[in-house]
């Protein structure tokens, strides 16, 4: 088995992923090639850092690197990737890591995981550095061996990077020719794990002004936190302050008629009046169309 260049790329023009010669189109997995998920879109590109990446070792494995109180990648040193059951040249990145007799190539598999930091990230200088060099870049470190602790392998069990290729979207590395069965694959990378378009989504007061804004959970603005919650719009901060620049108009409030309820000017508050008595509340207030004001107090 071989990667076959004009399947893999037919296969990709139509949104399937290419992960073996030994499959017919048909039988590939279906997945985001041309149109980009929200779950695909990074928003917080700009905190991958380009350079002076802060692992590189065993002990570090699994660890997490935060900016500004949020987990922007993770580190994985040496995770062994589950194989294809259907022949020994494809090999997914998965965790936990799936069966050793391996599992199909046709669906994407739970614990599957994607979105890994490409060298297109790190400064020209670290273009060609893997995840373990003494000054690390992100292109993945591969490893074959035929032993189950990653802790064993040495240099003569490392991959050359001509003999692969390693998809950083979607976790599949594809070897230019078949392994012998008897072999573990293991892989150090870095995964991107902070904010996606779906999740979050910043906005820098410095790109000027947008249009509709659409936020399916919570909106965070500094300290200020808006979300739905049962139909409600709820306002979570510490305090808040309201600036008009109109002295006679501050704020308005109209029911769902459009009709005026309650409007703020310079110094003074003005209520709708009431031709109706609304129910009784304690601690409430209200003006009728009689001229009269009416307090509601307990008992």
């Amino acid at each position: 088995m071989a990667i076959n260049l004009e399947k893999k790329s037919n296969r990709l023009l139509g949104n399937r992923r290419f992960t073996s010669d030994a499959l017919n189109t048909s039988q590939e997995a279906f997945t985001d090639v041309l149109d980009i998920g929200t779950s695909e879109v990074f928003t917080q590109a700009s905190s991958i850092p380009s350079s002076g990446l802060p692992f590189s070792g065993s002990s570090q494995n699994g660890d997490t690197h935060q900016v500004g109180g949020y987990s922007i990648m993770r580190y994985y040193y040496r995770q062994r990737l589950t194989r294809s059951n259907v022949a020994n040249d494809v090999f997914f990145f998965m965790n936990p890591t799936g069966s050793v007799g391996g599992v199909t190539p046709q669906l994407i598999q739970n614990g599957q995981q994607s979105n890994f930091i490409s060298p297109k990230y790190s400064v020209s200088s670290l273009a060609n550095s893997n995840t373990e060099d003494g000054t690390p870049g992100y292109g993945v470190k591969v490893f074959k061996s035929t032993s189950l602790n990653s802790g064993s392998l040495g240099n003569s069990d490392i991959v050359s990077t001509n003999d692969y290729q390693f998809d950083y979207k979607t976790g599949v590395l594809q070897f230019d020719s078949a392994l012998s069965s008897n072999l573990e694959v293991y892989v150090s990378a870095y995964q991107y794990i902070g904010t996606t378009l779906e999740t979050r989504l910043e906005i820098n007061s410095g790109t000027g002004s947008f249009g509709a804004l659409n936020v399916n959970s919570l909106f965070t603005y500094g300290s200020t936190t808006w979300r739905e919650s049962s139909g409600d719009n709820v306002f979570t901060g510490s305090k808040f302050t309201f600036k008009s620049s109109d002295a006679t108009d501050l704020l308005r409030v109209h029911n769902s008629s459009d009709e005026l309820v309650l409007r703020v000017g310079d110094g003074f508050v003005v209520l709708n009046g009431q031709s109706s008595p609304p129910t009784a509340q304690a601690g409430g207030i209200y003006y009728g169309t009689d001229d009269e004001w009416y307090l509601g107090y307990d008992s």
